[in-house]
């Protein structure tokens, strides 16, 4: 696994949500029935900035590595700030559904609406949440929300979530990766698309 800590060089960011659910409609076409399913998940399409051959050595050597390892690396947030929100953990095992309760969060934290967050499960791989209903952390550090989307997997009590620094994480699509190198020192032309596997 590939891990970036950083996305300073990130250009732009085109996310993705992958809907695994879906409607089931009759013969007639009548009113369909909509049928959430576990598995819904996020994609990424990552452009990289122009840099020098030098700066950028070491990025293409991740990437090349990464085709082959996948990746992991902070959700672009593209200027949005979501605070500090101390050490969030989840509050209690085996939660499902798309409400969560979490803890160890800075009383008077705001959880807002359109927030990103990462939960890690006990192997490490992070998933990609984004919070629909979110909430104000009350002084003993805990809040609930409620996610876009619903929990892929039952986490276990205590385990760690990202929202500072959500984190995506995911194999690189495609089977090939490239790149343009120009006169005068110049690289340009990385991109990458991220999917979670989870």
């Amino acid at each position: 696994m590939i891990v970036w800590s950083s996305v300073g060089a990130v250009a732009s960011v085109t996310p993705t949500f992958v809907d695994n659910g879906g409607t089931i409609r009759g013969a007639t076409n009548a009113a369909g029935l909509r049928v959430d399913r576990l598995g819904s998940h996020y994609r990424a399409a990552i452009t990289i900035g122009i840099g020098t051959a030098n700066g950028r050595a070491a990025l293409i050597s991740d990437l090349v590595r990464a085709k082959q390892e996948g990746m992991r690396l902070p959700y672009p947030l593209m200027g949005v700030d979501q605070g500090a929100p101390g050490a969030p953990v989840m509050d209690g095992a085996n939660q499902a559904g798309r409400v969560i309760n979490l803890r160890g969060l800075t009383p008077g934290y705001v959880a807002a609406k359109g927030y990103w967050l990462s939960i890690v499960d006990a192997a490490g791989q992070h998933y990609l949440h984004n919070v629909h209903v979110g909430g104000t952390v009350a002084g003993d550090g805990k809040v609930t929300i409620t996610l876009a989307e619903h929990l892929r997997v039952p986490f276990a009590n205590g385990a760690t979530v990202k929202l500072a620094t959500p984190m995506i994480e995911g194999e690189i699509s495609g089977n090939e990766q490239s790149w343009q190198l120009q006169r005068g020192n110049r690289v340009i032309g990385i991109g990458f698309t991220i999917e979670e596997m989870g």
